[in-house]
Formats: C-alpha cells, structure tokens, sequence
C-alpha cells in the first residue's frame, strides 16, 4: 500500500512538472529529460504518445490560441490532460503491472484533469464558443481508456467501451481481445522501433450455415 501511495505521489510530481515546463515554453512536452526520476522517451508507447502531442495536439493549441478566450483557457486545460496521460504512460512503462484495485488511483490525475474540463464546459454556458466546448468536453473522457500491457496476458476484455488504446508489448502478441458492446477501440502493436495501429471491427456479418450462425467481420472493417 505504501508502495502504491509513493507511485500515485510521483505521477502527481511529474505531472506537474510537466505544466511547469510547459508554462515556461508553450510547448507539448516532447522529450522533457527526467521529471521526478521518470526519464521522459524510452518506450516505444511515450515516444509514439509525443509525437500526437508534437503534431495534432500541438496544432489544436496553437490554432485555439489565436481564437483566445474562453477557446484557449479550454484548451490549456486539454493540454495538461494530455500531459497528465503521457506521465501515466511513462509511469507504465518503467513499473510492474499494479493491482486492479490500485489502477484508479493512479489514473485520478487524468480523471481530474477531465472533470476540470467538463465543468468548465458547464460554467460557461453563456459563451458565444459553447458548441466549442462541448465538442471538446464530449470528447475529452476518451483519456480515461488506456492500457499498457507490458508484460505477458492471457486475453483482454474491453467491455461496455468507447474509445480505447491498448498497447502491447512484444511478450503480449499473443493473446486474445474480447470486446462487447465497444466502439473505436485500437490495438497498437510494437513494429520495427514504433508502434502501429490496429482498428477491431465494429461491423459483422451472420449466416445461417445450416445447423449454427456464422459470425465475422465485415469485409469493410476487416
């Protein structure tokens, strides 16, 4: 329990020092060298994570702040959620497997960070850039589903999911991903030094072959 009180207190510190630099820059975190002992780009999934903040997410702040306002305080609130998610993958990818019941408290920054802008959709009602906001704030809880598999897992359920990334190491290749009643959910797969991304298919096609029903994916999703 200790242990796991001295890991979310760490997670807290880098995330943290995360904004502070990013205060000091303007800029997406990139390669920050080592936040509280966390040396910043050594797996393959923090320097695949970078390169979404060096390009989409460092676009969507740059255009948000020529439009100011309630647009550019929103998305400086999105910026320090993404940089609450690359701590928890940096934290990942350096630590053990952590108990399922310990899980929630180490993603309580990224929930945190969701709620700010959640509420700060709420509180502003009134503004002329509320279809903005809300696009932002419906969108923004897909931070909350992630998953790293660093080591070897049987199978992996996803269950009752909208938008997940799943990273597996290479020990993990070989297990089996069940979902149900899940949408936009992604498999990244380590390939020569990077990861690449797989889509599971949402869509289906049964038949009947004369004895049971056949179920697979759809060419179009396949």
């Amino acid at each position: 329990m200790a242990n796991m009180q001295g890991l979310v207190e760490r997670l807290e510190r880098a995330v943290s020092r995360l904004e502070s630099l990013s205060a000091e820059s303007h800029r997406p975190p990139g390669n920050c060298g080592e936040v509280n002992g966390v040396i910043a780009g050594v797996a393959p999934s923090v320097e695949a994570f970078d390169k979404l903040m060096d390009s989409m997410v460092a676009e969507f702040l740059k255009n948000s702040r020529i439009l100011a306002g309630d647009v550019e305080t929103h998305a400086e609130m999105v910026h320090s959620a993404f940089q609450a998610q690359r701590a928890f993958l940096l934290m990942a990818s350096q630590y053990q497997q952590p108990h399922e019941n310990d899980v929630a408290a180490l993603l309580k920054p990224i929930s945190e960070k969701i709620q700010e802008i959640q509420t700060f959709r709420e509180r502003n009602r009134g503004s002329n850039m509320f279809n903005h906001l809300s696009a932002v704030s419906e969108s923004i809880p897909a931070l909350g589903w992630i998953a790293v598999v660093m080591g070897r897992v049987p199978t992996i359920s996803i269950n009752k999911t909208e938008g997940c990334h799943i990273y597996l190491s290479e020990d993990a290749l070989d297990c089996e991903i069940v979902s149900a009643k899940s949408s936009e959910m992604n498999i990244l797969i380590p390939q020569d030094g990077d990861y690449r991304e797989f889509p599971i298919p949402e869509q289906f096609k049964t038949a009947w072959d004369g004895s049971k029903l056949i179920t697979e994916p759809a060419e179009i999703m396949a």
